[in-house]
């Protein structure tokens, strides 16, 4: 038996299904990775979003220890990310 649910989704909803928000040790900022990379179990290594556009170079990657539980909305926005957030559909 399948299921279909149908209607339309906010960039917000979008976002949120796509991106989770971590605090990264390395370099003290908020930043979105993309929810794929991160559920994948056998990764250890991660990049942001604000270098999707860019070339990655090594010292952008974040280890999995060294990122924070999953932040939410009530966040300290001050230690955003400017590239990631203003890429925010």
């Amino acid at each position: 038996m399948t299921t279909r649910i149908t209607g339309e989704l906010t960039a917000v909803q979008v976002d949120a299904a796509l991106y989770a928000v971590h605090f990264w040790a390395g370099d003290t900022r908020n930043h979105r990775y993309l929810r794929a990379q991160l559920e994948d179990g056998e990764r250890d290594t991660f990049y942001p979003d604000c270098t999707l556009a860019a070339f990655v170079i090594p010292g952008r990657w974040a280890f999995r220890s060294e990122l924070s539980e999953e932040l939410g909305e009530n966040r300290d926005r001050a230690r955003d990310c400017r590239p990631c957030f203003r890429a925010r559909r």
